[in-house]
């Protein structure tokens, strides 16, 4: 199931990895975690033929909104430690709208990374059907679908909406559910000056009249992605989050090439076909440690923290810590060399993760 996340999150229509995402990305693989598969719907009706597979999920965010920025120096700052760095309170990191009702059955999952001209929520049902809602500064252009049936426009909450419908032979999601004949649709309209929304839909949301509701559901009230980084040097912003893999990146804002990685993977459920998210122990042996590993901890819970160079390239040098929480999920995060351990252990502190 790596393969899987790995085609989602670096697959030809996703946005370009930072080398944060990269190492998080290489450290998965070698540590053997296996994180749950969120059949997210992550590319617009039409957009590639991997929505049809249900797989494929295109890394989008609201580059619009800008990263997600740190607070200044003043406020939420942790002491200097010596040789360390400032650090300072971090905003939360939300998707800007909700759904006024909720959807029975459906959970929320979000992507985002600022420099993408898109912010995407995605609601799935059990057997992967669902619908994503995007948001964009401008018009997006109609997308090329070949299974196009049918075109027109209607009202979503008095703004005229383009919408379209489809019908796919056959679908197969990534919740190992197939389906002959699946019915898709999108809609497009301006809800705000500045804000563009699209939606794409399928199975029971594979519907204009369904997705019109959608539509006309949405408030403006912010959600909350379930990982937060509560603390980040000053003058660093959060630039990617993907909540399915559950990772956010954080970089300088000088130099986007410095780089720190957060990610916390559930642990699968008893019974379920994956593997589970591995160990503290195991995390920290899938790099190679410069330095002896020290046993610390993080919020309470044992953890272990190193000085290492990456696995295959070692030039790449940096710090890791990892713990495990109550629930069984695995958390890690990796800096630049140059931080401190007390500046990493302060990072991991700061991380709050929501299943």
């Amino acid at each position: 199931m790596n393969d899987l996340q790995l085609l989602r999150d670096v697959g030809p229509e996703a946005a370009p990895l930072s080398p944060a995402a990269r190492s998080a990305a290489r450290a998965v693989l070698l540590a053997g975690i296996e994180g749950p598969v969120e059949p997210r719907r992550g590319l617009r009706l039409g957009r590639t033929a991997a929505l049809r597979t249900g797989v494929a999920v295109a890394t989008a965010a609201a580059a619009w909104a800008g990263a997600v920025a740190v607070t200044g120096p003043d406020a939420g700052a942790a002491p200097e430690e010596p040789g360390g760095m400032t650090l300072v309170a971090v905003d939360e990191v939300t998707f800007p709208l909700s759904l006024d009702p909720v959807p029975a059955g459906m959970t929320p999952s979000f992507s985002g990374s600022a420099g993408d001209p898109e912010a995407v929520a995605g609601y799935t049902h059990a057997d992967g059907t669902g619908f994503s809602i995007y948001l964009s500064p401008a018009e997006p252009a109609p997308a090329d679908e070949p299974d196009l049936t049918a075109s027109g426009t209607v009202a979503v909450a008095g703004a005229e909406a383009r919408w379209t419908t489809a019908v796919t032979p056959e679908l197969c999601t990534v919740a190992n559910v197939c389906f002959d004949d699946l019915p898709s649709a999108s809609l497009t309209w301006q809800r705000a000056p500045g804000q563009w929304v699209s939606l794409a839909g399928d199975g029971a949301h594979g519907d204009v009249a369904a997705l019109v509701a959608v539509g006309e559901s949405l408030v403006d009230r912010p959600q909350p992605i379930n990982l937060q980084v509560g603390l980040a040097p000053a003058g660093w912003s959060v630039v990617d989050w993907h909540e399915s893999s559950g990772y956010v990146g954080v970089a300088s804002d000088d130099d986007p090439t410095r780089t720190l990685a957060v990610q916390c993977m559930p642990e699968a459920p008893a019974g379920d076909h994956e593997m589970d998210n591995g160990s503290v122990e195991g995390r920290i042996a899938s790099v190679t440690a410069i330095d002896p590993v020290v046993s610390t901890t993080v919020g309470d819970r044992p953890a272990q923290v190193v000085h290492a160079h990456d696995y295959v390239d070692a030039e790449m040098r940096f710090w890791m810590v990892a713990w495990e929480l109550p629930d069984g999920t695995l958390c890690t995060v990796q800096t630049p060399e140059e931080f401190t351990q007390d500046d990493v252990l302060a990072i991991a502190e700061g991380v709050t993760y929501t299943p």
